[in-house]
């Protein structure tokens, strides 16, 4: 009976973590493809803009195998993959879906997070600033997935029975991030909430802000 039990855990650990490490290959490749599509965008803008204006800044980093930036003026957007990966609770439409009722193993995802930064928060290390999480990418082994996030990014991309992620879909969810990015402006926060700041904190800025900033006060419509 111990033996038979062991043979039983043995198989359940081999097959979930084969199931998690291909997960962990297939959204690697697909944050691979972002970093493709990012670093194209940047040389194609930035070719324009040369022309039409020197001092708007587009441009790809590469910051490590796990994150990367892409900087399109004032505005930033940051893109991370998770090195682990998720499941969701019973409850949560992924698990009642068709799909992951017929196999359990496709409840399992890998995750890439899409932020929007004000570049000046980079550019003068304001490590109050906070950023906006725009968009969670979840991806299975089979590359079908779901999106939730701001605005449209909470409706348009879940069927997860039908949806597989490529090149041209990582494209347009790229290009609408960057939209939402334009479309939220920064707005000059209500006096009575910065009308006082800590010498502290004033100091550490080095008088360059007083006071975090972030977009999301100017960003009208925000879900």
């Amino acid at each position: 009976m111990i033996n038979e039990n062991k043979d039983q855990l043995l198989a359940a650990v081999a097959a979930k973590s084969s199931t998690k490490q291909a997960i962990y290959r297939n959204t690697l490749q697909h944050f691979e493809t972002l970093k493709g599509i990012l670093s194209e965008l940047a040389d194609a803008w930035s070719s324009v803009m040369k022309v039409q204006d020197p001092s708007v800044e587009i441009v790809f980093k590469d910051k490590n195998r796990f994150e990367c930036d892409f900087k399109f003026s004032g505005d930033t957007l940051s893109l991370c993959m998770h090195t682990n990966v998720f499941t969701f609770p019973p409850e949560h439409f992924v698990q009642q879906s068709a799909r992951v009722a017929a196999d359990p193993m496709l409840g399992y995802f890998g995750q890439i997070q899409v932020y929007n930064f004000l570049s000046d928060s980079f550019k003068y290390n304001r490590l109050a600033d906070e950023g906006l999480l725009l968009a969670r990418i979840f991806v299975d082994r089979d590359s079908h997935f779901w999106v939730d996030g701001k605005q449209q990014f909470s409706f348009l991309y879940n069927d997860i029975q039908e949806q597989v992620l490529n090149r041209e879909v990582l494209l347009k969810i790229i290009l609408q991030a960057i939209q939402y990015c334009l479309d939220m402006d920064l707005m000059v926060p209500p006096y009575e909430q910065v009308n006082t700041v800590a010498l502290g904190q004033f100091l550490m800025e080095n008088g360059s802000s007083g006071h975090k900033t972030t977009k999301r006060l100017g960003f009208m419509g925000e879900s």
